[in-house]
């Protein structure tokens, strides 16, 4: 049939297939609403025209590639059949067996301008799923809404921000229910980068941000008058495919289909804990402690397996085999991951002695003086390979840094492996006096403040 007359021919073909030359490399989508949606068009020779697929490239690389070169993050859906509407003008590109590691589409195998063997029932469509996040609330679940485009994170603005923008946004983060929709200026603080998009209306039910209707999409330079922000309800879910029931610790589930379910304890090791930990954008993977700690739950287990080597940037990027037993004779795994994704001393010649500072989800601050103690200085000092702590200076010893003074308070016993591990209370503490920030000589290189 047709199908296999393609797979006959292509290989012999594939010795002709030439790089782009002489193109302006553009690239855009059209009919999709925005310019993360659409119909894959790109410019050769100063006019725009289509490109196709056939539809056995089921791996659709090249919407991976469309998606990155256009800056608007992972795939949301691709088709070869013309899902955005049947271009009119020229095909100019038949691109197949892209790695999907190409930074344009001109770079992937294809046939040549205007060389294809399809036609335009085969122009190819795709939809974006965007990059977001949350900024400036302390939380992955609350803050100023920004999104990435053309690699650059920005707000979005609009002034008549309501729940039913807000609920989407919450949805795509994985965040639970809306629990409120604010002007950012008034609680989380207005944005001092490019406002990526502006005027977002959405019906409540869309699946992501850029399924709404978006009259602006940018970056723009100006005013953050209108930058919006949201405060999400219920479980954390700040993954695309990987969950915990909490921001950085609680029972593991991932994605199958529409559905979350379980993974079970038996499937997950520390190598397997290292990389939900890092997808999830926490810190190190401190334990698994079993379905004991956050409990089994009612949902049902995943039926696969997974065999990670620790440095996968995702966890779908691991092997996948088949259990060798049927059913979980344990339970659902837990993980449970450090909050903090870096520790490090500021104001520091020797390297071990300086300003106690913390990043959490990338963002570093100082911790406050107030109730850090020689036992947590213990840890931090063997966590950065500077023996024990040897003295801990008064407050502000090494001044106060240029990020937030973080109200953490350690609780560390002295004999934690990883400051992580310490018991941390957050919620309560009162703020941090100005340029209190907390400092350590430990015992493998110290000096006098």
């Amino acid at each position: 049939g047709r199908r296999r007359e393609q797979r006959e021919w292509i290989p012999a073909l594939g010795a002709c297939w030439q790089s782009l030359v002489n193109g302006s490399g553009e690239l855009r989508l059209v009919g999709g609403g925005g310019r993360c949606a659409g119909r894959v068009e790109v410019k050769h020779g100063g006019e725009w025209g289509s490109v196709c697929v056939f539809d056995f490239d089921w791996e659709a690389r090249w919407a991976i590639v469309v998606c990155r070169q256009l800056g608007c993050g992972r795939v949301a859906k691709a088709s070869p059949y013309a899902p955005f509407g049947q271009g009119t003008g020229r095909i100019w590109l038949q691109p197949f067996f892209c790695r999907g590691t190409e930074e344009a589409l001109e770079e992937c195998p294809h046939f040549g301008w205007g060389q294809h063997f399809c036609g335009h029932e085969s122009d190819v469509g795709v939809t974006c799923r965007g990059e977001g996040t949350l900024a400036g609330g302390g939380s992955p679940c609350a803050g100023r809404v920004e999104v990435k485009l053309r690699g650059r994170w920005g707000s979005v603005g609009d002034n008549i921000w309501d729940m039913e923008d807000a609920e989407v946004v919450c949805q795509h983060l994985g965040c639970g229910s809306a629990a409120g929709a604010y002007s950012a200026r008034k609680i989380f603080g207005a944005g001092d980068g490019p406002l990526s998009l502006a005027d977002v209306d959405c019906k409540g039910n869309e699946s992501t941000l850029w399924d709404c209707e978006i009259r602006g999409w940018g970056p723009y330079g100006g005013l953050h008058n209108f930058d919006t922000a949201v405060t999400c309800q219920g479980r954390s879910r700040t993954g695309e495919d990987v969950a915990l029931h909490a921001p950085c610790a609680g029972r593991l589930e991932v994605r199958q289909g529409r559905a979350w379910v379980g993974v079970c304890e038996d499937q997950v090791d520390m190598k397997v804990a290292q990389v939900v930990c890092r997808e999830l954008g926490c810190g190190a993977a401190l334990s698994i402690p079993g379905s004991e700690r956050f409990g089994a739950g009612s949902g049902p287990l995943w039926d696969g397996g997974l065999q990670c080597n620790g440095t996968e940037p995702l966890l779908s990027a691991c092997a996948r085999h088949r259990p060798h037993s049927q059913g979980c004779s344990t339970g659902p795994a837990s993980v449970i991951c450090s909050p903090y994704t870096g520790f490090r001393l500021g104001n520091s010649s020797s390297g071990c002695t300086g300003r106690v500072e913390v990043a959490v989800r990338g963002t570093w601050g100082s911790v406050c003086a107030s109730e850090w103690e020689l036992a947590d200085a213990h840890v931090l000092c063997r966590h950065l390979g500077c023996g024990r702590a040897f003295t801990v200076p008064p407050g502000g010893s090494f001044g106060s840094g240029d990020g937030p003074l973080r109200p953490d308070a350690f609780g560390c016993s002295g004999s934690e492996r990883h400051p992580g591990e310490c018991p941390v209370a957050v919620l309560g503490k009162p703020p941090c006096a100005p340029g209190n920030a907390a400092a350590v000589n430990c015992s493998g290189q110290c000096r006098a403040p």
